[in-house]
């Protein structure tokens, strides 16, 4: 758990990158090793639909740059899409092949928007659904660890005596009429172990895993407690079709501000239209 101090700050979430998928974001071109004996060098291009996320995203981080405040970023969860879904969809074929787009689009995204350690920026990289990603999170995170990366599975920031826990999944966004309830009721689950526990109560909870944005709170005893999920950076899959066929499918991040005072500023999130 790591502490700040107290002037004001932006923190960013970007989740369910996906790399790999082909109906997830990609870098414009990629260049990867072979993998046959004669084979040379693979240069991988990305599909319109991929490209339009990806430029999405990069036009977010170049707002988010023109923002002097310091900076934390989570990157929460199913970086890369993994094969043990036995999905036929995707745009390359291997872990690695994987590992290597998510990198890529990683570091752009963090090099476009400026993140600078000197600056006070923060990196937190969260584990995601092992069906998805097996322990290929952990291997990204080390190669930032000369962005000081932390690597969690949940993870806990104390920012302006606010408390902020963050995991890839907790609770979904809800649809239709009873869209923000999990968060509601996961918030008061949340509070009442705490009491139990003798526990801190956090002040926001951080999820992803749905696919969707939605911004919750529950108060009691006089004080608010706030909940976000936040969206992806893939479309439907044919399985995400199927299950959640009629569902909308938010692609984009999340970013608010905390003043030095301890006030969160929450924004909409920019999803792509």
């Amino acid at each position: 758990m790591k502490k700040t101090k107290e002037k004001d700050r932006q923190n960013i979430v970007v989740s369910d990158i996906h790399a790999g998928s082909s109906t997830s974001i990609f870098p414009p071109s990629i260049t990867l090793p072979p993998l046959m004996e004669l084979e040379g060098d693979r240069k991988i291009y990305a599909q319109f639909h991929q490209l339009k996320i990806y430029d999405h995203l990069m036009a977010q981080a170049k707002r988010i740059k023109q923002s002097s405040l310091p900076k934390t970023i989570i990157f929460n969860g199913d970086l890369i899409e993994g094969t043990r879904l036995r999905t036929i969809q995707l745009s390359v074929p291997t872990l690695d092949d994987m590992r290597l787009v998510a990198i890529e689009i990683m570091e752009t995204f963090l090099d476009a928007m400026g993140f600078s350690v000197k600056n006070g920026d923060e990196l937190y990289i969260t584990s995601g659904t092992e069906v998805h990603t097996e322990f290929t999170e952990a291997y990204i995170a080390r190669h930032f660890q000369h962005l000081g990366a932390v690597y969690c599975d949940t993870g806990e920031l104390i920012q302006n005596g606010r408390r902020i826990w963050f995991t890839h999944q907790w609770v979904g966004a809800g649809k239709g009429h009873n869209e923000g309830n999990a968060i509601y009721n996961g918030l008061k689950a949340i509070y009442y172990d705490c009491l139990k526990e003798k526990k801190e109560m956090p002040d926001l909870v951080i999820g992803s895993h749905f696919h969707k944005s939605a911004l919750g709170s529950y108060s009691q005893s006089w004080n608010t407690y706030y909940g976000i999920i936040s969206p992806s950076l893939q479309m439907k899959t044919r399985h995400a079709l199927k299950v959640s066929g009629f569902q909308r499918n938010d692609i984009g991040i999340i970013d608010y501000d905390i003043t030095a005072e301890g006030a969160f500023i929450f924004r909409d999130p920019v999803l792509m239209p």
